[in-house]
């Protein structure tokens, strides 16, 4: 059985907690990349959703410059020739897969799909999971590396990020409400309404000052009635609470 260190949760509350901090919808996806890397030790990370046909369309990542528009073209037109297509997409298997689960390292560079896109970005070892996403639909991580296979310490890791995954996606995402439906769903006050939407927007606390035109104190007595008002306890969750409109 794997068992998680508290060097790990060390590592994991480095990646995460900046993100819930302060979180900035416009550049969310590509410092969760960044953090999914750092935790796992990936060489690159990619977000890619798929509607009810298996259709692939690429979130984003951090590294775009190896998987250009036409490179990504080319795979959501091969993704169902993956060892993992089955087993993530249709399966919809909960846990995170290695393609070793499934198909020999030998059995994957003989295919097409390696030689014709993996094998360019010297891509070799992959770790996927799926999940649904509130707003988004079914969305994978798909994590890469050339050296050596993921481990199953890793692949625990990536469980244990699974939520946080679904939670910063939907952020990053998600149309928040406006202002008037933040006042009338969430039964805000008019400038409570107006801390929550600049909120959603990722702004800190002193951008939030200057665009209400209060001050930082009185940002956070805001906040702290807005919690109690929505049954949270921090950034993250008001914002998706906003983010569903009710």
């Amino acid at each position: 059985m794997i068992s998680l260190t508290l060097q790990h949760a060390q590592r994991l509350s480095a990646a995460l907690v900046p993100l819930y901090a302060a979180p900035r919808p416009e550049d969310l996806l590509a410092q969760l990349s960044d953090a999914v890397n750092g935790v796992m030790g990936a060489e690159m990370t990619c977000f890619d959703t798929f509607d009810e046909a298996g259709r692939m369309l690429n979130l984003g990542g951090n590294a775009p410059s190896l998987f250009t528009p036409e490179a990504l073209r080319w795979l959501a037109e091969h993704v169902h020739t993956h060892p993992l297509f089955g087993p993530v997409f249709q399966a919809r298997v909960p846990t995170p897969v290695k393609i070793t689960d499934f198909c020999a390292d030998r059995q994957f560079t003989r295919t097409d799909i390696f030689n014709d896109f993996y094998r360019p970005i010297t891509v070799t070892h992959q770790l996927i999971v799926g999940f649904q996403v509130p707003g988004m639909g079914f969305a994978t991580c798909a994590l890469s590396r050339s050296r050596a296979d993921f481990t199953e310490t890793e692949r625990a890791l990536l469980a244990f990020v699974q939520p946080h995954l679904v939670a910063l996606l939907q952020l990053a995402h998600a149309e928040p409400a406006s202002r008037p439906a933040l006042d009338a769903a969430l039964g805000l006050t008019r400038r409570e309404a107006d801390v929550l939407y600049q909120l959603t927007l990722g702004r800190a606390d002193k951008e939030i000052a200057h665009h209400c035109r209060i001050s930082p104190r009185t940002v956070h007595q805001h906040l702290r009635s807005i919690y109690a008002k929505l049954g949270v306890d921090n950034r993250t969750a008001a914002c998706l609470r906003a983010v569903a409109g009710h």
